[in-house]
């Protein structure tokens, strides 16, 4: 894709209240620092509290511990997996994808530990298997007078 092309779609999305940013690595825990690290600059950016950028960053990582753990990434020929977070910066919510391709899944228990953790860091989490694509998703709403 063409810098001009980029910098259009770049444009409407602002314009039109929305902000994308997306990451992809590979579907290691050792890449989980990568997404934690982005998850911190744009919830900064996004104007939240250094305690809700906190929260945000660990719910991040734990999703994302939570999807390696609960799947088995399907592998492309010759190549690695990729773990993808994209992050929808709306006027008042951020909301954080984190998928993969994965050719064997086990939804976590809504009791399972991790799972307890990250919906008390979050305003909603939700789990979501379409054929080969395993999805968790994330929204933290921004605090009011912001």
């Amino acid at each position: 894709m063409d810098p001009e092309s980029r910098s259009e779609r770049a444009a409407v999305a602002t314009e039109a209240g929305t902000e994308t940013v997306l990451l992809r690595v590979p579907a290691d825990p050792d890449y989980l620092a990568v997404i934690r690290s982005a998850s911190a600059h744009v919830a900064t950016k996004f104007g939240f509290t250094l305690p809700e950028v906190s929260d945000l960053r660990l719910a991040v990582d734990e999703a994302g511990g939570l999807l390696l753990r609960h799947t088995v990434p399907q592998r492309p020929t010759g190549g690695a997996a990729d773990l993808e977070c994209r992050f929808v910066l709306e006027p008042s919510v951020l909301r954080v994808f984190l998928s993969l391709q994965a050719q064997d899944v086990a939804k976590p228990a809504d009791d399972d530990f991790g799972w307890t953790i990250l919906s008390a860091l979050v305003d909603d989490i939700r789990w979501r298997a379409e054929g080969p694509t395993v999805q968790v998703e994330i929204l933290k709403r921004r605090s009011a007078g912001r």
